[in-house]
Parts: structure tokens; sequence; C-alpha cells
């Protein structure tokens, strides 16, 4: 059996300019103060999600939508719970933008898990879409007070 190599690195600028560039852009859409506190903005996020999957749209505009708010969900557990934005290549074929837990033992795919709820591959226990932006977002609250067997255990 193949041994698959973890390397995590830092992101390149490039790669935080376009994600600084996406939060940003949904700030615009929420035409909110930014003083509001994260857990807020991530209700916001849950709610206009909501919205987004009961109208019709491309899959390409779905993903652009997936980005902006990935990018601000993203941020929102890096104030709240000090994550940090990494990218992580796994060694077999898994790879990408990823937030990492303080101790490293969790990370999550804030850009995928939006695309994947917006474009309705988010399947629940019952088979259908569920929105768990802010299920999530609140399970991060003391996750790292259980060590996983091995270090960036992959949450969505």
């Amino acid at each position: 059996m193949e041994e698959h190599k973890l390397k995590v690195t830092e992101l390149q600028k490039d790669l935080v300019d376009a994600i600084n560039e996406k939060e940003q852009e949904c700030i615009e859409l929420i035409q909110e103060s930014k003083t509001k506190t994260p857990k807020e903005k991530v209700q916001w996020i849950r709610e206009y999600v909501d919205k987004l999957l009961l109208k019709k749209y491309s899959d390409e505009d779905l993903r652009e939508y997936a980005l902006k708010l990935g990018a601000l969900w993203g941020k929102m557990v890096v104030e709240e719970y000090n994550w940090k934005w990494k990218y992580i290549n796994f060694g077999n074929d898994v790879e990408g933008i990823y937030i990492v837990s303080p101790k490293n033992y969790y990370c999550c795919p804030p850009l995928y898990f939006l695309t994947k709820i917006l474009l309705k591959e988010n399947g629940g226990f019952d088979g259908n879409n569920d929105n768990t932006v802010m299920l999530l977002f609140n399970m991060m609250n003391g996750i790292e007070n259980k060590k996983p067997k091995q270090n960036y255990q992959i949450i969505t």
C-alpha cells in the first residue's frame, strides 16, 4: 500500500488576496456593519444560502456565491475560534485551501464546504441536501477537547 505524504503550507500571497477579495464581496452582499459578531455573520450566511437554494441558478453562479460565502464563513471561524488558513496536500489527490484548528487536530475546506451545499451535494441522513453552515460553525466550539486519531482530520 502506498504511503501518502501530508504537506501543510502557508497560503501564498495571491491566494490570501483572492480569499480577502471574495470575503469583501460577501461583506458587500450583507450591507451591514463590520462590527457584527462572527456568529451573527454565520447566521446571515446560513439564511442567505437558504434563499439561494430556493431559486434556480447556474452551477457557475452557485460556485461564485460559494467562493464569496465560503471566504467569509472561513474568516468567521478564524476570528471566533483562532483557526488559521493553510494549504494542505494530503498526498492522495486531496488538496486545497483549508482552515486549520489551533492544535492542528482538525481542518475544514470552507470553499468546498459551501460549494457542496449550494450544488445540493451535502446529503444528510435522510438523503436530502442539508444547509449545515451554522451547525458546523457551532460544532467547532471546543472541538479540540477531543483529539482525533491523527491530525488534520477533515470536517465538513
